[in-house]
């Protein structure tokens, strides 16, 4: 281990060395202790979820995983494990990406079109594990990581689930439900990683309800990253969770906090994705991506054909004068 590069819910990453193949990875391990003792088991199983899902994927806007498996994690206990815990940790290796995350990426207003050029790879990725029957669940800024040259690549697929499979306990998303589901929750932080799977700020309506997740949900969250990257805020708000779960059940869209010039029908086409109902968004992730591309597309050919129009118009004087001259 050479240096502890972070530290979130459940989980350390640290910067090591692989001497076998002489290069830099980091790995993740788990660090139970204090109140999420009793959610180590969880917490196991949750980081084995992260292992299988990356280690389907080989895409370059996905991190790699190398290697899982598991140690001695009784220092990290304290006072050692509690009867009916498990003895060891698990860890991942897993490349290495030396950059920013998005989120901090995002802190500097970058051009519409960089900004879609990043969000587009960070879709690619989400494809690519969608190709697999994976679901993220949990994609937003900070889970994405941005390089000096420009690359893009998706990580932390702790909270992943297999595409189609629903949670258990799951029940319809009501007013009535939300209400007694959150009531003990009302001032939790809306980015807080907590009890319910996945950070409420970017999380789909479904991923608190009875309806089936699926890849439609990572479209949801991806178009909340989306809109937050243009505008400076996101598009749902609320003083607690129950609030924000309202906000995105009645599209109450909060209105772009930075005024910015944007193609038209960008802002509609990032709106398509935020709708309460998976069967009103886009039909797929790939559909919204083509859409995006095509407006950067569309924008580039207006300015080369502008550039070519100029050059025309230049010769064409050019040509007069040289034919006034001779005159």
């Amino acid at each position: 281990l050479l240096s502890r590069l972070g530290a979130g819910g459940m989980g350390l990453v640290y910067l090591a060395h692989d001497p076998a193949l002489e290069r830099k990875v980091a790995i993740k391990l788990l660090r139970p202790g204090g109140e999420e003792r009793e959610q180590v088991a969880e917490a196991h199983a949750r980081l084995h979820r992260e292992a299988q899902a990356l280690a389907k994927l080989s895409h370059p806007n996905v991190v790699a995983v190398h290697d899982v498996g598991t140690y001695d994690a009784s220092p990290l206990y304290g006072e050692g494990p509690r009867p009916g815990e498990p003895p060891q940790g698990v860890f991942v290796v897993m490349d290495y990406i030396e950059g920013v995350t998005l989120e901090d990426w995002l802190a500097t207003p970058r051009p519409w079109r960089e900004l879609l050029r990043v969000f587009i790879a960070a879709g690619r990725g989400l494809i690519a594990a969608h190709a697999v029957g994976v679901i993220h669940r949990d994609f937003k800024p900070s889970n994405v990581l941005v390089r000096s040259d420009g690359s893009v690549h998706v990580f932390d697929f702790g909270l992943a689930r297999s595409a189609g499979a629903v949670p258990s306990q799951q029940r319809e998303l009501s007013s009535d439900s939300l209400h007694e589901t959150f009531s003990s929750t009302l001032s939790s932080p809306l980015t807080q990683y907590g009890a319910f799977i996945g950070t409420p700020a970017y999380m789909a309506p479904e991923q608190r309800g009875g309806e089936e997740v699926d890849e439609r949900s990572d479209q949801f969250s991806f178009c909340v990253a989306l809109y937050e990257g243009l505008f400076g805020n996101r598009p749902f708000s609320g003083e607690n969770i129950y609030a924000l779960e309202m906000a995105k059940l009645g599209g109450a869209i909060d209105p772009p906090r930075r005024p910015v010039r944007l193609p038209k029908g960008l802002h509609r086409l990032v709106l398509r994705g935020l709708a309460a109902a998976p069967k009103e968004r886009w039909p797929s992730l790939p559909a919204l991506l083509a859409e995006l591309e095509r407006l950067l597309r569309r924008r580039r050919g207006r300015i080369a054909a502008a550039v070519l129009a100029v050059a025309m118009l230049g010769a064409g004087l050019g040509a007069y004068a040289a034919a006034r001259a001779d005159v």
